[in-house]
């Protein structure tokens, strides 16, 4: 009889402790699920968001849903983005839409993701998946495909892609094409200037 009692409080001991471990161990994994899981702190809908530099407006982002994180000094935006770029003039240079997209607050930076479209008042047009505007040399960049209409209906197409944020000088990868005069381009590296008629390729 001495025997069993001291079994069964051994057993019960064990239980205890067991249960006791399993508790402590679903509780500090809540904890950490809790504790890493981003909630934003501000939500806004249908807004305008002002980026500046130096004091000037550079990119006027217009949103259909925001998600702002203060302490990365993050914001997200859903529900398409459309974004007014400026030069450092406050003169207005391109409008780029884009499915969602994403604000650093530390750089002023811009990232577009998803159906981008960059539209320049000089009349180019640029498609593309993925698109980042620098707003430090005032240029856009990606590594995706891209597609580059220009006003005379020329059409390059490319893997890689940097300009300035008017679309007037940009470079790119993989580069072919062709130009209104029926001229078939298929070149590694592609070029363009300002000049309307200076849309060339120089192979490497």
């Amino acid at each position: 009889m001495i025997q069993f009692s001291k079994y069964k409080y051994w057993t019960l001991l064990i239980f205890i402790c067991l249960l006791a471990s399993s508790c402590r161990k679903q509780q500090a994994e809540t904890y950490t699920v809790t504790d890493h899981k981003e909630i934003p702190d501000q939500e806004v809908w249908n807004s305008t968001l002002i980026s500046t530099t130096n004091g000037q407006m550079s990119a006027k982002i217009k949103y259909g849903y925001m998600q702002r994180f203060n302490a990365q000094k993050i914001a997200l935006f859903s529900d398409t983005v459309a974004v007014d770029f400026y030069d450092t003039q406050g003169k207005h240079t391109s409008k780029l839409i884009a499915d969602s997209g994403r604000f650093d607050e530390n750089n002023n930076n811009v990232e577009a993701i998803g159906n981008v479209e960059v539209v320049s008042d000089s009349g180019i047009t640029l498609h593309t998946d993925k698109l980042w505007w620098d707003s430090g040399i005032e240029k856009v960049v990606t590594d995706q495909f891209v597609t580059i209409t220009t006003a005379e209906q020329d059409t390059f197409y490319g893997v890689g892609f940097e300009s300035d944020q008017s679309l007037n000088n940009w470079t790119m990868k993989e580069f072919r094409g062709k130009t209104s005069k029926q001229v078939n381009l298929n070149l590694k590296n592609g070029k363009s200037k300002k000049s309307s008629s200076s849309h060339k390729g120089d192979g490497k």
